[in-house]
């Protein structure tokens, strides 16, 4: 079959057309990819996105709760005394008051110069500075109680912390009286107890 002149004329519209509605096929198909392609990125950053969002959330949360029990434990180290400075005249005096109270036979006692606090683990830091002054206490005792008794007391006064370094209790000898009397000390206790305070410290 021959195709002559006249049928190329005839065919050159239709094919000029095949031609533009390929170019145009082509043109869709790569701008198609084109914004599938922006449509993912989009897709994928919007889910940084929000996953960012939550992880800002979480964290914020997580500071708020370390906020509140930072301002618990601030409270309860505030009720227990231990925030503040330390004075030497309300140990004196919380001191001379339990003798009273518990009518405690001689207490003798010697509170050294404040310091900076060595325990293992503890530190001074930027929010306060942990400080310690010992006391080297020696009291006579009609029993084990009087003594704990007293720490107690010491430490329910919320002057500071009370931490009890090492306490040796020894028994009096006296020789046995012929005629009833008073009561005498039966033991002598002598310790050395820190008491610790925190300078400087505020609530977060």
């Amino acid at each position: 079959m021959k195709i002559s002149s006249g049928d190329l004329k005839q065919l050159r519209a239709p094919l000029a057309l095949a031609v533009v509605l390929f170019a145009l096929g082509a043109a869709c198909l790569i701008s198609s990819n084109y914004y599938l392609d922006a449509a993912k990125k989009t897709q994928g950053a919007t889910r940084l996105s929000r996953v960012a969002a939550q992880e800002r959330v979480l964290r914020v949360s997580e500071e708020e709760r370390e906020i509140r029990s930072n301002l618990i434990y601030y409270d309860q180290m505030r009720e227990r005394g231990v925030v503040s400075e330390q004075n030497r005249i309300d140990w004196i005096e919380t001191i001379a008051r339990i003798k009273r109270d518990r009518k405690l036979f001689e207490i003798k006692y010697r509170i050294e110069a404040q310091r900076g606090l060595d325990y293992a683990g503890i530190s001074s830091t930027g929010a306060g500075d942990f400080t310690v002054s010992r006391m080297k206490l020696d009291m006579l005792l009609l029993h084990e109680n009087d003594l704990l008794d007293f720490l107690s007391d010491l430490q329910a006064a919320r002057r500071g912390f009370v931490s009890v370094r090492q306490c040796t209790v020894t028994r009096i000898d006296r020789e046995a009286p012929s005629a009833p009397t008073a009561l005498q000390p039966r033991l002598r206790a002598e310790c050395q107890v820190d008491l610790v305070s925190v300078k400087g410290i505020k609530p977060a």
